[in-house]
């Protein structure tokens, strides 16, 4: 009978460790072990059953199964009451926790902007999900503007296809996969690049009243905002208008001075030189803090270059401009009547950011950052070329009545008189301003952005990327690139190592089987010490 006493339990116990050791093993995929102790463990328990069958239905019916069995209802029913009160809290406060090493989270600036918000905006989305990385941005912005769309009852967000929803592309003049529009009331931004600086930048366009004026030189042949025909600007204009600016032209020879109001002063393309009071009121407008997107050709037809005065006057402003036509035999565009139109490489700028396909300048001479120039400028190309020696350069050979060859295909580079390559086509001056203990600028910077080309913003080629870039441009130069200063999450120091193959298993063996098992032997250690106690 002793014998029968011991051997039960110990059935017993074999039943459980074999229970633990095949769930461990089906948890670590070892199919025959799990197979093997699956076996013993019904066979034991088999054992036991037979050994111990009248104690095994004792257990049932005696006092310690019933108050068990009221123990593990209470069990169930705090469980049961814990898990409804998450369902409730969740659904009615549906928040997604936002931690540092999250990918997807929104700043507290945001946040703020969200919460203030007194109008309705409407965010539309166009994305097709066709292919890998359109899919992938898609649900990015997805994300992004869910947790928007969770801290203010006043943004609505919905996502359409470009291909399949076309009366709606269209009305909202959409011409890349992946555009979004913000919408308010009458008012729209368009934003085609995902990220929350872009998206909240965006919004703040839309809640603000003021509309910014864009003043643009005449008299002096420059390309018209009424121009309607292939070299005029009237998309320009258009474009500006449905950016929420006005544009307007200026007439600085009757007028003394440069209006108070003039966002940004653009002079695009003039083909007769500027008096020398114009070229006062322009510097004077400088110095004040002004903006100007200034657009220049190259002369190709006169040695004589019109501009000579806005040249010297750039020169001021840390930018050489080049008295050169700028070829590059490595990446460029056929262009009929003309040269091989260089095709530049954006630099790394918030101007360029906007560019994702090639821009073609049809004509257009070297602008470069001079070396000697002010430390308080800032001085960045933002389109070069990217043929080496003998593959890109500013040709400055010209024939003897001073214009460069009518064919443009017999040029050779020459050291030391053409520019050498890489060629800058294109730069951006940002003077830079006083800062207070804050580190906050006490006042506005003054902005230059300086084309070597005027012509690639004409009627004819004003498509994207052109319309992208010259926007872009606007839009630095008026301090709204980004309305809200949104810091990164920095995540290098907080990253978490991958855990290898082996590192898996242990925390699985540990947590599955040994953590169970010391459980196990514990209470097997108290029931031994009890019984052994009960026996003496």
């Amino acid at each position: 009978m002793p014998t029968k006493n011991l051997t039960g339990p110990l059935f017993g116990f074999l039943t459980l460790i074999f229970g633990f050791v095949s769930v461990a093993s089906l948890l670590l995929r070892g199919t025959l072990v799990f197979w093997i102790c699956l076996l013993l463990c019904f066979t034991t328990l088999v054992i036991f059953l037979v050994l111990r069958f009248a104690d095994f239905v004792n257990f049932f019916v005696s006092r310690q199964a019933r108050y068990g069995t009221n123990v593990a209802l209470s069990i169930i029913g705090v469980i049961g009451i814990a898990v409804f009160v998450n369902a409730i809290v969740a659904q009615r406060f549906d928040k997604r926790i936002e931690t540092a090493l999250q990918s997807y989270t929104i700043s507290k600036q945001t946040k703020t902007v969200l919460k203030g918000l007194e109008k309705d905006i409407e965010v539309i989305a166009f994305f097709s999900r066709s292919g890998a990385q359109n899919a992938q941005v898609a649900t990015y912005a997805e994300r992004m503007l869910e947790l928007y769309a969770r801290e203010t009852k006043s943004l609505t967000v919905s996502f359409k296809n470009p291909f399949t929803d076309i009366q709606l592309r269209d009305m909202y003049d959409v011409q890349r996969d992946g555009t979004i529009i913000f919408r308010s009331g009458e008012r729209q931004e368009k934003v085609t690049i995902v990220g929350e600086q872009k998206f909240t930048s965006a919004i703040l366009k839309l809640i603000r009243n003021e509309t910014k004026k864009i003043y643009f030189l005449i008299g002096h042949e420059e390309h018209g905002l009424g121009d309607f025909a292939q070299n005029g600007y009237s998309d320009v204009k258009t474009e500006l208008e449905n950016q929420h600016y006005t544009a307007l032209p200026l007439s600085l020879l009757t007028k003394p001075d440069i209006p108070a109001d003039c966002e940004v002063l653009v002079i695009a393309g003039p083909r007769t030189a500027l008096a020398r009071h114009e070229l006062d009121a322009v510097e004077k407008y400088l110095t004040r803090n002004g903006k100007l997107f200034l657009l220049l050709d190259p002369s190709v037809i006169s040695a004589e270059d019109v501009n000579v005065g806005l040249v010297r006057l750039m020169k001021k402003w840390g930018v050489t401009i080049g008295d050169d036509l700028v070829l590059d035999r490595v990446r460029h565009a056929l262009w009929y009547g003309g040269p091989m139109a260089p095709l530049p490489e954006p630099q790394p700028h918030d101007i360029t950011l906007a560019v994702r396909d090639d821009v073609t300048f049809l004509l257009t001479r070297s602008v470069t950052p001079t070396v000697d120039r002010p430390a308080n400028l800032s001085v960045r190309s933002l389109l070069m070329t990217i043929g080496g020696i003998g593959g890109s350069w500013g040709e400055t050979q010209r024939e003897t009545d001073g214009a460069f060859s009518e064919d443009f295909t017999d040029f050779t580079y020459t050291a030391g008189v053409d520019t050498p390559p890489p060629v800058s086509v294109a730069v951006a001056v940002e003077r830079k301003t006083d800062t207070d203990s804050n580190g906050d600028a006490t006042q506005d910077p003054t902005r230059i952005v300086v084309f070597g080309d005027s012509d690639f913003a004409a009627n004819a080629i004003f498509r994207e990327p052109h319309r992208d870039l010259f926007l872009a441009a606007i839009n630095w130069l008026t301090l709204e690139e980004d309305l809200v200063a949104i810091r990164p999450i920095d995540l290098s120091q907080q990253e978490l190592r991958e855990m290898t193959i082996q590192d898996v298993r242990v925390i699985q063996i540990t947590s599955v089987f040994f953590i169970p098992l010391i459980v196990f032997i514990a209470g097997l250690t108290v029931w031994w010490q009890r019984r052994k106690g009960e026996n003496a």
